[in-house]
């Protein structure tokens, strides 16, 4: 993927991408997805983070990550402007650094839950009831019947330990981009 170098772009793509995730990140957090996708360097995504945060376009959500380092939100006329602007960004660009951002920030860093449960449906058959909930709002929601307790209690074990991985599967098989699993 080509890098942008005008950092005009880079803000606006800031902006929409910290606005697209939905929850508060770092600068180290942002600066990774974009230089893991080749978007931007290390040092043009620091400054247009400072300037941003210089303008009042990010602000201190409150809140720290993992590393004990301040997270950050985009503030009303951050919002605005990403509305406004978000136009100006290649889809595909859009598309590969959000699936760069979901392989690469934790599901639970990002405060998902899972619920999982098993009904019995009756001649030894369950049926399987699979979610994540990411800061409340369902991002994946799946029913499975299987055919004995067995299965339907591997599952209930499975699915809580790596939820990312039955996301990422799901959303690569059913989006065409089998790739997308072993990235």
């Amino acid at each position: 993927m080509e890098a942008m170098n005008d950092k005009k772009e880079i803000k606006i793509f800031i902006l929409y991408l910290m606005e697209r995730i939905g929850y508060p990140l770092s600068l180290k957090d942002v600066s990774s997805i974009l230089y893991q996708e080749n978007l931007a360097s290390y040092f043009d995504c620091g400054d247009c983070f400072t300037e941003l945060m210089d303008a009042n376009h990010i602000v201190d959500s409150g809140e720290k990550d993992e590393a004990g380092d301040i997270a950050y939100i985009v503030s009303p006329t951050g919002l605005k402007i990403a509305t406004e602007l978000n136009d100006t960004i290649s889809p595909w660009i859009k598309e590969v650094s959000y699936r760069s951002a979901i392989r690469n920030l934790s599901f639970f860093k990002r405060g998902a839950k899972t619920e999982c449960y098993k009904t019995a449906l009756g001649n030894g058959k369950f049926s399987v009831h699979c979610e994540i909930l990411e800061r409340d709002k369902k991002i994946f929601d799946v029913t499975l019947d299987v055919d004995s307790e067995k299965e339907a209690d591997k599952i209930l074990f499975n699915f809580p330990r790596k939820p990312e991985i039955v996301f990422r599967g799901a959303l690569a098989l059913l989006s065409g981009d089998r790739n997308y699993i072993f990235e």
